[in-house]
């Protein structure tokens, strides 16, 4: 280091420890995948392949000879920031990161500045050179150029090796990276990034021999073989990694969930296949493999996803122009989702299908207007929703171009699964200027975005309230009265109404008294009784069309409950028949039995008449009856 150069240690690690991600593990998983999948040459889905293996080095000095020659001194400086430098003796494990169907590191490797680029692409000096400075398009999953810092905190040495084979001109190249503090070796001050490669100067540049590529290749198994991609190792990688368990398990399931949780949109769609490897063994992670994967016992993903990845493969399988389009919200203004965006008569549908259970398609517009532009962008997101009484707790998952932003969520009923889906260029544009450096949240206060677009933190809660304000649009009541509302609920009797001197309907006794009381709630009921509400309780007597009635009369009483069977959930601490304050009038019949929640009866007379009341005026009865 000279002299007047600023004192700063690397800190990047730090943007990838939020407790949305959970883990190193999360993190790496995460990184590695959203690179490679950035990196997509369109010839097929991107494969990304983890490689876990164990080099003796006692058995092989000629590894730490030939890749580490002269890093020692660095790592065990007192200032290194390494708090347990591992020994270049024994056994070392290494994990390998592969990807195909992807470009490699394109551009020119000689370029140290990118003032005069004129913005031309070059992966390779923003890969190598650059920390925090990105030059990725707005549609890709990376903007902030942190994620590739993952793949040195994944070592214990803070170091990664790179081979690319360029898909433009074949070129394969190897260079390293290792990321320490700022320290001494002796009298002389190092910066915190050093370099494998050869040199021209200070200005690192890769290795393309031919003899050390193959060398590298062979004591690393890479799976390269000249196909266009990155090929990332990781030495002595960190014991907190939990990408693979002990070796000698020989199944590598510790990776299962960190995929799902982050990737299972782009799988399922047939975008990106995931390949575990050990030795002895290799596990390819498919739409297929998921499939067989909900259905095994004991694996901890299991319960907790098949019904986020059926809703989700059933989105995947949904034409944009089945979808139901909403209007867009008047440019210009802060949009809200509305009701008036949906046509009524399709609204009354859906509520139905929604109540039902049926699973629903939104296409959801909106516009998106830069500070520096007089035009609005129009742009649109898709929601996906259905009801499930078995979840005890919301689930919604926000997925940006195959992303999963998991500190993203805005449902708040029981019972109901969204997925949010965001693929339209403009969009992905805007939320990416909206994520943290970790993909794991959408921040409306952020600095760079609040500048960027006009009216942003609006348009951005209204994406990420749009489950929650979708789900509260289908379970409102329509206006008005609706008769047959509850009539699957509410079974009152039929009853003429009576007719007053002068021809016209009038009250009488019933109408007055039903007006007063607590509605009740007929389960079971039968051609031949007449059950009607009093306040704080029930008459039961014959129909009037019925020429006959069992001679015995069974009667069960509970209050309703919100699910389940409300006689099996009774207990006496709700009411007691023959105790007060629950009363019971008879007339032409012969109480036969009495206790709990149960009445028997004799009927002696058409006539008869049972009249019980005491119940709480602001509970449901439920009335259950039997010959």
């Amino acid at each position: 280091m000279q002299p007047g150069e600023i004192n700063i240690d690397p800190i990047e690690e730090e943007f990838f420890t939020t407790e949305a991600l959970g883990s190193i593990t999360d993190a790496l998983v995460r990184e590695a995948i959203q690179n490679s999948l950035d990196a997509c040459n369109g010839s097929g889905p991107v494969t990304v392949r983890f490689s876990h293996q164990r080099i003796n080095l006692d058995a092989r000095p000629d590894i730490v000879r030939h890749y580490f020659n002269g890093l020692a001194d660095h790592l065990q400086a007192r200032q290194s920031g390494l708090q347990d430098v591992p020994s270049f003796a024994g056994p070392m494990d290494c994990l390998l990161i592969e990807d195909f169907a992807t470009r490699g590191l394109q551009g020119d490797e000689s370029q140290y500045d990118d003032a005069e680029d004129n913005g031309r692409r070059n992966d390779f000096y923003y890969f190598w050179r650059n920390i925090g400075r990105t030059r990725k398009e707005s549609t890709d999953i990376g903007r902030w150029g942190l994620g590739k810092t993952v793949f040195q905190a994944a070592s214990r040495i803070n170091a990664f090796f790179g081979v690319t084979v360029r898909g433009d001109d074949r070129r394969r190249l190897l260079m390293g990276q290792a990321a320490l503090r700022i320290h001494r070796v002796g009298d002389q001050r190092y910066a915190p990034y050093g370099y494998f490669g050869g040199f021209n100067g200070d200005l690192a540049l890769p290795v393309e021999d031919v003899a050390v590529l193959d060398r590298f290749e062979s004591d690393f198994a890479t799976s390269r073989d000249g196909q266009p991609g990155l090929s990332i190792l990781i030495p002595f990688v960190d014991s907190d990694l939990r990408l693979f368990p002990d070796p000698a398990l020989k199944q590598p399931v510790s990776c299962y969930h960190c995929v799902l949780r982050h990737y299972f949109f782009p799988i399922l769609a047939g975008t990106l296949v995931v390949v575990l490897k050990t030795p002895g063994h290799e596990q390819r992670v498919d739409a297929a493999f998921l499939a067989t994967l909900m259905d095994k016992p004991g694996v901890k993903a299991r319960r907790s996803f098949k019904g986020i990845l059926e809703l989700a493969r059933w989105a995947i399988a949904q034409p944009v122009k089945d979808m139901v389009g909403l209007a867009e919200p008047i440019p210009g203004k802060a949009p809200k989702l509305r009701e008036g965006l949906i046509e009524a008569h399709v609204l009354e549908g859906l509520r139905r299908r929604f109540f039902e259970g049926q699973r629903l398609a939104f296409r959801v517009g909106v516009s998106i207007q830069r500070q520096d532009e007089m035009t609005f962008r129009p742009t649109w997101f898709a929601v996906f929703l259905e009801r499930d009484d078995t979840l005890d707790r919301p689930e919604d998952f926000f997925i940006r171009q195959g992303i999963t932003i998991p500190e993203v969520s805005s449902l708040k009923f029981k019972g109901v699964r969204a997925i949010v889906a965001v693929t339209d260029p403009v969009l992905t544009a805007f939320l990416g200027d909206a994520e943290n450096p970790a993909h794991t949240d959408w921040e409306r206060n952020s600095k760079k975005f609040k500048a960027k677009y006009r009216l942003g933190p609006s348009t951005l809660d209204f994406v990420k309230t749009s489950p929650r304000e979708l789900v509260r649009i289908l379970t409102q009541p329509k206006r008005g009265v609706d008769q047959n509302l509850l009539r699957h609920i509410f079974a009152l009797p039929a009853k003429e109404p009576q007719t007053s001197a002068g021809g016209h309907p009038g009250p009488d006794d019933t109408d007055r008294q039903s007006r007063t009381t607590s509605p009740f709630i007929e389960v079971k009921g039968s051609g031949y009784i007449n059950l009607s509400p009093l306040k704080g309780g029930f008459r039961l007597a014959k129909r009037s069309q019925a020429e006959t009635v069992p001679e015995l009369i069974t009667i069960w009483v509970a209050y309703d409950v919100r699910s389940g069977n409300p006689f099996k959930k009774y207990t006496p601490l709700d009411f007691e028949l023959d105790k007060a304050p629950v009363a019971i009038e008879a007339r032409g019949l012969e109480i036969t039995a009495c206790q709990r929640n149960v009445i028997q009866i004799r009927v002696k007379s058409l006539d008869f008449q049972l009249v019980v009341t005491g119940f709480g005026t602001h509970r449901d009865l439920r009335i259950k009856t039997h010959p």
